[in-house]
């Protein structure tokens, strides 16, 4: 659970706020990623003043100040990411944040509120909110008595609120008033607080370093109220009522032009009750206007979590003058057509004037939208559905031509005779394309639970098959462009399922798609509920149900005899007819287990009429059926959840999780009785050249994995383009699905760009290709040092801070004599592993304002292939980690290039400590170092060492956490710390310091580069070291045996013509490395595994010699893969 926060309510209010943040964890669904992250993945400088966190850089930098970042908070307990709902990328989505207290609602609760959709009828009072009735995702489960949130509107003109009704997930107590907007308008005219943290409402005058810590709660307006919340209320009706101790005017009545803000204060009494809340991204909202604050927050307000916004309603009067309300607008799904027109619903009410008019000729009514970057408007056209008095359905089409990626946003603008404007929201669709181009199979996700959806994708990747999926939520809805996109199969799934109609409501394409001979699937035990059934439906000829489905009837939600439960309860079995070869191997059963998945069991019953019975529950009630059409296709419709047949799984009487062997099963007689077929699956793989490569390159190297499920690949090659030049190569496999290529980089430059997919093509025609890989030129020229240092800083801000560090390190990395090359992230992004990394021993990374997003997944960062084969990395920043969390403050998942290579597995940003101290001397890094406080050196630019971070080592709080060199007791940190806390890691090969190591004095950075150099092996340069090598000497390889990298050390005394050859146990030759003229020093290549075509060799005994002048010698070694 969370902290507390409080806040103290007397005849003064005592106001306060946090600055905590979160993660957004995304899962991308489909069976295939874009594996590599491209060239201009770097902060465009024409967004900047997009980025609140560069603006409020800018700002600072502007005005010279110097913020000290406020103190932040922890909660106790766990600290752990539920991983939720998958998300589009690039879309809104649904996921969990516990940890934050921002908890997602339980399965059941949530399917109710999916079906709630009955909007609050009209009435005399108008309503203000900033989401529907049934938008509830989350409850804010953070905090005890006294903890506040403010929720800031503003109406239209002038105003006289009446009601307020706020939904809630527990009973409790609360104190609820109405007040004036504070002076949080000092940095937030209109009350959002999307982009402020909590703890982070602050304004600092113009051209002063004086700081204001501002409130969203002003005078109050009403006296502060006492209410009772009974339990859960997921509606704006009677329960969700509260009171907040009268009416109050906002705005003055003599100006209708003067628009003021206000707030509706709720005060907890305690633990509970939990507000609800909505999920911003879901319902494609960038804003929240509610504001937290509390004891807990330190004194100081900001948003409760940009994801939120608390479930709010209230009702005014205009008795001066109503706007015209926009009481909805239609919302287009995401689309495949690349151009089209989409007819947009506009339903609007205004009051009547004296002669019972309400929308005339005298009303303005505009829309808007913006396609490819060109606005369209016009008037609105009055539809049949326009009463009498002018209320009712307008309309306006949007036409558009655009590519995939593209967006079209829309909306109104509104003034009647009064002089009252009004403005809809923005709501926007998107050009989207299908990842799997070729599959057969598109999986519809349908107000789904994300376990019930997790087995369901799991159970579909063990099938082998290759598939497409589209979320109905992500997506808001679905159109005949992505059902009829050309698969032959499309399988429905969810927990009250919204896109399939039942009788005779909006069908986006599924009744044509099943008559033109395809197949659909409907599995969702609670479809009837979803749609607001009666207990016993009906269906005829015409609905839905009964033409595609041949389905009659049924029972919504049977109940047992006693009334009291579900008629199945929580565990199901079910048993195939015998009728097809879907059913047939389930003649002994299919037990569904809700207890486990953690589901209500709410299977339904049907009535079958021209449609086959192919499932039966124990008492021979009807729960599946299989209707095939005259041109072959075919509609099932099953009744229970199939995604619920899942066991523990228990090995040696631990528990691993689910065993899902029994969906798996399930899932391919279903696939099968569809006769479903899979293009190949096909994947890019990390160890292939990406990013930026050095000077002088002619090849380059990709593998990848393909296999084909129901069937034999006939073709694996890349397709490549460089400088716009399109070429094909074969790929050559390994025999176990692992294919490898040679691409020669033909009038490759050092401005050249390369982009790659793999390609892959089985016996049934179907093509497959991977995402993009990527990789381009640069101009740097690896020299004999084997150390590089890595400079990452946000190029545009150099002079604030990056060029000092830049400066500081270079000058202490000679004085310790370090030979070194140096990368620039800003000019290059990241270094690609093979013809970069692979000269070097060791990494030295410095960020300073390193705002360059990088890589997340460890597969795919060149540091952590680098740090696999051996490599030692020395790493530190000050927001390199903030660039991955947001500047949330978040666990790290496994999989991830911070959790796994630099050993961190929770961070809190942006903490303002400017000392350490050596926790472990004994540690490789602060060896004989001293453990005194070691104070920074902050240079003079504004941001000081207020960006540092504070992190906990992998196995915080066990016996097996990851040591920390440094740890901090400053006073700038937490008091939940107790005044010492982890600012650093080791892990293995791997130092992480979240503070710029250039922060550290002078003598103290250069014992810890001398312990670095001589922990890693790496060589000092030759002006700083006279005992150069006095003959010629070979060594062991390390590591050895090894996979798929090993580094080959040798001495050379003098000036001589250097060659390493490889040869298998034959004798015969497998790699030449001809390494030209060497000047005296000691020496290594990295042999990758690799033969003289740049393809793997199989694991086995190798001899390397060394030909170096008359010099010869040999050496053995083994490659394990």
């Amino acid at each position: 659970m969370i902290k507390s926060i409080h806040i103290v309510l007397s005849v003064a209010l005592t106001i306060c706020s946090f600055g905590f943040a979160l993660d957004k964890p995304i899962k991308a669904k489909s069976n295939q990623s874009t594996l590599f992250v491209q060239k201009d993945i770097k902060i465009d400088k024409k967004d900047i003043g997009k980025n609140p966190r560069l603006e409020k850089a800018e700002r600072v930098i502007a005005d010279k100040i110097i913020k000290q970042n406020r103190v932040q908070f922890l909660m106790p307990g766990g600290r752990s990411i539920t991983n939720a709902q998958a998300v589009d990328r690039f879309g809104p989505g649904a996921f969990d944040l516990e940890s934050e207290g921002v908890i997602a609602l339980p399965k059941r609760s949530r399917k109710d509120l999916l079906r709630e959709n009955n909007p609050s009828s009209r009435d005399e009072l108008w309503n203000l909110s900033y989401m529907n009735e049934s938008d509830a995702y989350y409850y804010l489960g953070s905090g005890a008595a006294n903890d506040t949130f403010a929720t800031v509107f503003t109406p239209a003109a002038p105003c006289v609120v009446k009601e307020v009704y706020y939904q809630w997930f527990s009973a409790g107590n609360t104190i609820a008033f109405g007040a004036d907007y504070g002076n949080a308008d000092l940095i937030s005219p209109d009350g959002d607080c999307y982009d402020i943290a909590r703890g982070d409402a602050y304004h600092v005058e113009e051209g002063t370093t004086d700081t204001t810590w501002v409130t969203p709660i002003g005078t109050p307006r009403t006296t502060a109220t006492p209410n009772t919340i009974a339990g859960y209320v997921s509606d704006w009706g009677p329960d969700a009522f509260l009171d907040i101790g009268g009416e109050f005017v906002v705005g003055d009545s003599t100006d209708l032009s003067a628009v003021d803000q206000f707030a509706i204060v709720a005060i907890k009494g305690g633990e509970t009750p939990q507000p609800l809340a909505c999920n911003n991204d879901a319902i494609g909202k960038t804003t929240t206007y509610t504001w937290f604050g509390g004891p807990w927050t330190d004194g100081l307000w900001g948003r409760y979590h940009y994801i939120t916004d608390n479930m709010v309603l209230v009702k005014v009067t205009y008795p001066w003058g109503a706007p015209i309300a926009v009481a909805s607008v239609s919302q287009p799904s995401n689309t495949y057509d690349l151009a089209g027109t989409r007819t947009i619903d506009v339903d609007l009410f205004d009051d009547e004037d004296d002669t019972g008019a309400a929308l005339d000729e005298n009303d303005t009514l505009t829309y808007y939208y913006v396609a490819g970057g060109d606005t369209t408007t016009g008037a609105l056209t009055a539809s049949a559905e326009v009463a009498t008095n002018g209320n009712g359905i307008y309309q306006f089409d949007i036409s558009y031509s655009l590519f995939v990626g593209d967006s079209v946003e829309y909306w109104v603008e509104l003034m009647d005779n009064d002089g009252l404007e009004s403005k809809s929201a923005i709501k926007y669709f998107n050009i989207v394309q299908p990842w799997n181009e070729s599959s057969d199979i598109l999986l519809v996700v349908d107000n789904i639970d994300p376990d019930q959806e997790s087995i369901l994708l799991n159970a579909m990747d063990n099938s082998g098959f290759v598939y497409e999926v589209w979320d109905v939520q992500v997506n808001k809805g679905i159109d005949a462009s992505v059902i009829n996109h050309g698969w032959d199969n499309i399988i429905v799934s969810g927990w009250g399922v919204s896109s399939v109609p039942v009788t005779d409501q909006p069908d986006p394409g599924y009744r044509t798609f099943v008559e033109d001979g395809y197949n659909l699937v409907l599995m969702d035990m609670d479809f009837f509920y979803g749609h607001g059934l009666d207990p016993e439906p009906a269906f005829v000829e015409g609905n839905f149900m009964y033409d595609v489905f041949g389905v009659s009837g049924g029972a919504n939600d049977p109940m047992n005899d006693a009334g009291d439960a579900s008629l199945h309860g929580d565990t199901l079995t079910v048993y195939g007819a015998g009728v097809t070869s879907f059913d047939t191997p389930f003649a002994d059963g299919y037990t569904q287990n809700h207890t486990i998945l953690m589901t209500a069991g709410w299977t339904d019953l049907i009535e079958a009429n021209d449609a086959d019975e192919i499932f039966y529950d124990a008492d021979d009630n009807v729960v599946g059926t299989n209707l095939q059409t005259g041109d072959n296709g075919t509609a099932i419709y099953l009744s229970f959840m199939p995604e619920a047949a899942v066991d523990w799984d228990i090995v040696d009487g631990d528990t691993l999780g689910w065993d899902i062997s029994a969906v798996v099963e399930f899932m391919g007689a279903l696939l099968g009785h569809l006769e479903a077929v899979s293009p190949p699956l096909v994947d890019l793989e990390g160890t292939s050249t990406r990013f930026g490569v050095a000077s002088g390159i002619t090849t380059a190297h990709v593998e990848g994995m393909a296999v084909d499920g129901d069937g034999t690949l006939t073709s694996v090659s890349v397709v490549y383009d460089i400088d716009g030049t399109d070429y094909t190569e074969a790929m050559t496999d390994d025999g176990e699905g692992h294919f490898s290529a040679t691409l020669t980089l033909t009038a490759w430059t050092d401005t050249s760009t390369c982009s790659y997919q793999l390609s892959a093509t089985d016996n049934d025609g179907l093509t497959s290709l991977t995402g993009i890989g990527q990789f381009w030129g640069t101009s740097f020229v690896p020299t004999d040092g084997n150390i590089l240092y890595i400079e990452d800083s946000y190029g545009p801000y150099a002079g604030y801070g990056p060029a000092d560090a830049d400066s500081v390190l270079k000058e202490n990395m000679d004085a310790v004599g370090a030979a070194y090359d140096k990368w620039v992230v800003w000019d290059n992004f990241q270094p690609d592993p093979g013809s970069v990394l692979s000269h070097y021993d060791a990494v030295i990374y410095s960020g300073v304002l390193d705002w360059v997003m990088n890589p997340e997944g460890t597969d795919v960062h060149p540091l952590g292939e680098f740090v696999a084969d051996g490599g030692f990395l020395l790493y530190s920043s000050n927001e390199a980690l903030g660039t991955y969390t947001d500047w949330e403050d978040i666990t790290i998942s496994e999989g991830h290039f911070v959790h796994d290579v630099l050993g961190v597995e929770w961070v809190m940003n942006d903490i303002a400590y400017d000392s350490v101290f050596v926790s472990d001397p004994d540690l490789a890094i602060t060896a004989d170092m001293d453990t005194n406080d070691i104070a920074f050196n902050c240079y003079t630019y504004p941001f000081d060492c207020s960006f540092n971070d504070i992190v906990d080592p992998l196995g915080w709080g066990t016996d097996d956490m990851l040591p920390s060199p440094f740890m901090s007791a400053d006073a700038g940190l937490p008091s939940w710390t107790g005044g010492e806390y982890y600012v650093s890691t080791e892990n293995g090969n791997v130092v992480f310091m979240g503070f710029i190591f250039p922060e550290l004095p002078n003598d103290v950075q250069q014992a810890a580069l001398g312990n670095f150099l001589a922990w890693s092996g790496s060589t000092v340069s030759n002006e700083e070291e006279p005992n150069l090598p006095t003959q010629f000497a070979l060594y062991e390889n390390y590591p050895n045996p090894f996979n798929p990298v090993t580094t080959i050390r040798f001495d050379v005394p003098e000036v001589s013509d250097v060659n390493i050859t490889v040869y298998n146990v034959l004798g015969k030759q497998v790699n030449s490395i001809d390494l030209n003229t060497m000047s005296p020093g000691q020496h290594h290549i990295k042999w990758r595994g690799i033969d003289n075509a740049g393809k793997p060799v199989s694991s086995g005994v190798y001899f390397y010699t060394i030909k170096a002048g008359d010099f010869f010698a040999t050496k053995k070694m083994m490659l394990l893969k």
